[in-house]
């Protein structure tokens, strides 16, 4: 009995170690030997080419909430701009999960925009006031660097090439200023792994 008691126990601590690792939702780090996290605060200054774009110096505070994990569930993602001190934009959105984890997309109050993961980035391509927007989203190291890259919104004509003219391309590279709000879903489970381990596996009878 001693034997499987003690072979039953590192089964059940391999599982709890494998489920910890894949729990959090973010995607892989850039060597691919783990997540990343993207939960909690960020902040960096917008870079913008040409340097005369609008936004330009202004310092960007991003909230992130855990990862929505299962289905029709959403998470905050509030972005602070402000220029000296004085707030000029505030996004107050939530990144949310329709159907399915492929099924994504940033709500936005009056209106729902859709994302998704390319090669571990969160991209949303979308128009307004007449331009078209590529908005992308990566962790670099411990880094979360957001670009949008504006064009004009040509329209499209049938078997024919159209130049499309670049606008601008925003930067921000963030540090991480805060972790509150991070998932704590690993510490519950591995903290209710363990009781069940005590409880059925290690005061088992002889």
């Amino acid at each position: 009995m001693d034997k499987f008691r003690s072979y039953l126990f590192f089964v059940l601590l391999s599982i709890v170690l494998v489920e910890c690792k894949n729990t959090n939702g973010w995607p892989m780090n850039e060597l691919g030997t783990g997540q990343t996290n993207w939960t909690g605060t960020w902040h960096g200054v917008i870079q913008t080419y040409p340097s005369n774009e609008i936004g330009s110096g202004w310092n960007k505070t991003l909230e992130i909430g855990s990862y929505p994990m299962t289905d029709h569930s959403c998470t905050t993602l509030r972005g602070t701009m402000t220029e000296n001190g004085i707030v000029q934009i505030k996004k107050d959105y939530r990144l949310c999960r329709g159907y399915g984890p492929d099924d994504l997309y940033i709500d936005e109050g009056t209106s729902r925009l859709g994302v998704q993961w390319i090669n571990d980035e969160l991209v949303s391509p979308f128009k307004a006031h007449g331009v078209f927007v590529i908005s992308r989203l990566r962790m670099r190291g411990n880094i979360l660097e957001e670009k949008l890259i504006t064009t004009d919104d040509t329209p499209a004509i049938k078997n024919k090439i159209v130049s499309v003219r670049a606008r601008s391309v925003h930067l921000i590279k963030m540090t991480r200023v805060s972790n509150i709000g991070q998932n704590l879903f690993p510490l519950r489970f591995i903290y209710f792994a363990l009781l069940y381990l005590i409880r059925f596996v290690l005061v088992l009878p002889n």
